[in-house]
């Protein structure tokens, strides 16, 4: 796990998280790794705790984390009558007097049951070196720690046979004190014409891409024109060497599969004028 440097000065919080103010840097929001491991399956998922909200809104940010980890290892349960519905994950949870602990079982559970799925499979098809066996690793990078704004990423990697690993990641960008969670539209100012300069952002890097790949004889990427919805997965980085936005698609979504995940970075100068400074 990987977590990048939390914001130094109260100039750096006011351009990438909108308008912090300068007491809030003294705001102890954590985010720390839960590893759980079940033979091939090998997963660390976010603890969060410190919010300014209390421990009830850390039991929610962690939950939140938790449910997108389930989901992901949901993926690779052959069977549904081994999960439950993921839109009552809250409610399920919160059933028990412990709601963290009850999702970290779960997900347990449920990466013991893919492992024993994969041990399963592999048996039958006489795969039993190493180079072949089955796995899934599920991790995450927090790139904005802050009292006002949580942004980081989880990222899935599975192989089951063929060519080359499953990839994916989610995203979350959240209000440590509210829970509210932001899509990529509430960055920046209503009625601002954001989605023309995204698209034509990601077109020239898109194109960028391509040119250097021509200049080392490699084959070019067949993108697809992106066409911005504002629901799109994002973070925030707040990493002085990497301040922007990123806006980031699964494979398959706007290239080929075999071009795996697509990130395209929007530095914060090239979108200051559009971004809303009054995120509630």
């Amino acid at each position: 796990m990987k977590l990048s440097k939390k914001l130094f000065t109260a100039g750096i919080v006011a351009a990438l998280t909108l308008s912090v103010a300068a007491s809030a840097l003294a705001a102890e929001l954590t985010v720390k790794t839960k590893k759980i491991n079940e033979g091939q399956v090998k997963i660390a998922t976010p603890v969060i705790t410190g919010s300014e909200g209390g421990a009830k809104m850390d039991t929610l940010l962690t939950q939140m984390t938790t449910k997108n980890t389930v989901a992901e290892i949901y993926k690779y349960l052959s069977s549904d009558s081994q999960k439950i519905t993921l839109d009552n994950y809250l409610d399920f949870t919160n059933g028990s007097p412990d709601p963290v602990k009850e999702g970290f079982a779960l997900v347990k559970g449920s990466a013991f049951l893919v492992n024993a799925g994969f041990d399963k499979e592999q048996k039958a098809l006489g795969k039993t070196q190493a180079a072949e066996k089955y796995r899934l690793d599920i991790d995450y990078t927090a790139y904005t720690v802050d009292s006002e704004i949580l942004s980081l990423e989880q990222y899935a990697s599975a192989y089951t046979g063929g060519a080359h690993d499953n990839e994916s990641i989610t995203t979350l960008t959240v209000n440590p004190k509210t829970g509210r969670i932001y899509t990529l539209a509430d960055m920046f100012v209503p009625g601002s014409d954001y989605k023309a300069r995204l698209e034509m952002l990601i077109a020239i890097q898109q194109k960028g891409d391509n040119r250097l790949l021509e200049q080392m004889k490699k084959p070019t990427v067949a993108y697809q024109k992106v066409i911005v919805s504002g629901n799109e997965k994002f973070y925030l980085n707040s990493d002085l060497d990497n301040w922007g936005i990123y806006v980031v698609y699964n494979p398959g979504e706007v290239a080929p599969m075999a071009a795996g995940i697509q990130k395209y970075y929007l530095p914060i100068d090239t979108i200051s004028d559009i971004i809303s400074y009054q995120l509630k």
